[in-house]
């Protein structure tokens, strides 16, 4: 997103025909203004500056502060620093008075296909997952997906790796992702292996 508004400056100002010597590009994220400023400086080098809400802040920070993985610990950094910055209070969640209550040990959701039932369990796992800006090297984050039991037994869930880079993520990220698994099984007619399938 930001490389499209550095080539939209560097474009304008390349082929500017009247001698124009400052450009900007700008795009919204989440609401937010973000801004790509380009200046032809002394010997015709084209410089550029970089805006988010009107502060300017180098580029490296802005691409961590905009960054879409929720589970980076750098963005999470970087925007609390920005909150900080503007002056944003977060309330803390008031704490209710505890009072007992039986609950299950873990939740579940009953996923459903061609006549045939399982239990999806929300997990937790570590996964060596790449910067999408390439700001940082591959790191590992907590990230969270689904487990699919059938008759006791896990099916399907846990991490997948690609075994050339390294990197991992959870095999059903989403309960959508196990729905459809399931569903493919099903269908498929196929025996699990739990093995096979990050269990």
């Amino acid at each position: 997103m930001i490389e499209h508004l550095e080539h939209e400056v560097r474009e304008e100002l390349e082929s500017s025909r009247h001698g124009q010597t400052r450009a900007v590009a700008i795009m919204h994220v989440n609401g937010d203004r973000l801004e790509v400023l380009g200046r032809i400086g002394k010997g015709g080098a084209i410089r550029l500056g970089y805006s988010y809400c009107g502060v300017r802040m180098e580029r490296k920070t802005l691409l961590t502060l905009v960054c879409p993985e929720q589970s980076c610990p750098g963005r999470a950094a970087s925007v609390a620093k920005w909150q900080q910055h503007q002056g944003i209070v977060i309330p803390a969640a008031s704490q209710p008075r505890f009072q007992p209550m039986a609950r299950p040990l873990f939740e579940e959701v009953e996923v459903r296909a061609n006549g045939r039932s399982c239990q999806a369990r929300p997990a937790s796992f570590r996964c060596l997952t790449p910067c999408p800006h390439s700001i940082h090297a591959a790191i590992p984050m907590q990230k969270a997906g689904w487990d699919l039991f059938e008759a006791g037994r896990c099916i399907a869930g846990g991490v997948l790796k690609n075994p050339e880079t390294g990197l991992s993520a959870p095999l059903l990220p989403t309960l959508e992702a196990a729905q459809s698994w399931f569903s493919n099984q099903c269908h498929a007619g196929s025996s699990t292996d739990a093995a096979a399938y990050g269990c």
